[in-house]
C-alpha cells in the first residue's frame, strides 16, 4: 500500500493540473491540499513528511479532479478574501477580484457628509456593497442586481460579515430604484465583455461565471451610456461616481461617454498592474 506525504501529493498534483492548463498549478495544489488538511501553505512544509489518510486523500482527489476541468479554485475552496472581509462564492455571481478592490480604495478617500447614501448596481456577490458599509461610518448602502441568485449570495455575505445592506432586485437597463433620497456615491463593476471577446477568455471565466454578469451586448458599454443618463437622477449635486471598466481598449471610449455628458473631475485609476481600470468623477448640475 502505497503512504501518500504532503510533499508527494503537492508534486503529483501539480503536474496533473499543469498537463490540464491550469495556470499557477502547485500554487492552486497547495491551496486545496491546505483546505483539506486544515493549513495555511507555509504550514504544509512543516508537516511535508505527514502521511495522508484514505479519507483526506480521497477528499483531495475530488478537488484536484474538480480544478483539473478548470472549475475556479474559489468555488472549489467556497470562499474568497476581498478586502477585509470574507466572502462566499459559487457560480451565481462573479468571483471577487482585486481588481475591483482598487474602486473600493478609492471610494475610502472620498469625503461625505454624515450618513451617505451608496448605490452599488449590480451587487453581485455583495463585495463593493459591503465592503463600503464595513468602512463608512454611518453608510446607508443599497445593492440590486437584476439575478435572485446573486441577491442571495450578498446577503449571506452580508450576514456572514455582520453588515447592514439593503439588497433589491432591479434592472436598471430598464428601471431606476425608488428614490425617496438620491445618492451620495454610485459604484458598479457592470457587465463590460463584448460578446465577440468569448473566444479570448479563459475556461474559468468563460464556463464557470454567470454571463449574465460578464456580456454586454455590441462593443461592451451598454452600462456606461446608461449610467451617464441616469446619473443626473441617482446623485445629489456634487455626488460621485465609481465604475470599473474593461482596460485599455475601453479607457478613451469610456472617458469620452462621461465628457460628452459633462461630468466633472473626471479620472482614470490604475489596477495593480498598471492597466486603467476605474473611471472617477461627480455630477456638479
Amino acid at each position: 500500500m502505497t503512504i501518500w506525504r504532503v510533499l508527494d501529493i503537492i508534486k503529483s498534483s501539480s503536474d496533473f493540473l499543469e498537463k490540464k492548463g491550469v495556470p499557477d498549478a502547485r500554487l492552486d495544489a497547495e491551496f486545496l491540499l491546505g483546505d483539506v488538511l486544515g493549513k495555511n501553505r507555509l504550514e504544509l512544509y512543516l508537516y511535508f513528511d505527514r502521511p495522508m489518510s484514505s479519507a483526506e486523500l480521497d477528499r483531495y482527489r475530488e478537488h484536484i479532479r474538480r480544478r483539473g476541468t478548470r472549475e475556479p479554485l474559489q468555488h472549489i475552496l467556497g470562499e474568497v478574501g476581498f478586502m477585509n472581509l470574507t466572502l462566499k462564492t459559487g457560480p451565481a455571481a462573479l468571483i471577487p477580484r482585486p481588481e475591483t478592490e482598487i474602486l473600493v480604495e478609492k471610494a475610502l478617500t472620498l469625503k461625505f457628509k454624515s450618513e451617505p447614501r451608496i448605490l452599488d448596481i449590480g451587487t453581485g456577490s455583495g463585495c463593493i456593497a459591503i465592503a463600503l458599509a464595513q468602512d463608512i461610518e454611518k453608510s446607508q448602502v443599497l445593492g440590486v442586481d437584476i439575478s435572485l441568485e446573486a441577491l442571495e449570495m450578498a446577503k449571506g455575505n452580508a450576514l456572514l460579515n455582520q453588515t447592514r445592506v439593503v439588497f433589491r432586485e432591479l434592472n436598471i437597463l430598464e428601471t431606476l430604484p425608488n428614490l425617496k433620497d438620491r445618492f451620495d456615491l454610485v459604484v458598479s463593476n457592470p457587465p463590460y465583455i463584448s460578446p465577440a471577446e468569448k473566444e479570448h477568455l479563459q475556461r474559468e471565466v468563460l464556463e464557470f461565471d454567470p454571463h449574465l454578469a460578464l456580456f454586454a451586448d455590441g462593443d461592451g458599454l451598454t452600462f456606461y451610456h446608461r449610467f451617464a443618463d441616469i446619473l443626473p437622477e441617482l446623485l445629489v449635486p456634487g455626488g460621485h461616481f465609481l465604475f470599473e471598466f474593461g482596460g485599455l481598449a475601453q479607457e478613451k471610449a469610456v472617458l469620452n461617454i462621461f465628457t460628452e455628458k459633462g461630468f466633472h473631475n473626471l479620472e482614470i485609476i490604475q489596477d495593480y498592474n498598471g492597466d486603467p481600470r476605474v473611471i472617477s468623477g461627480r455630477y456638479l448640475p
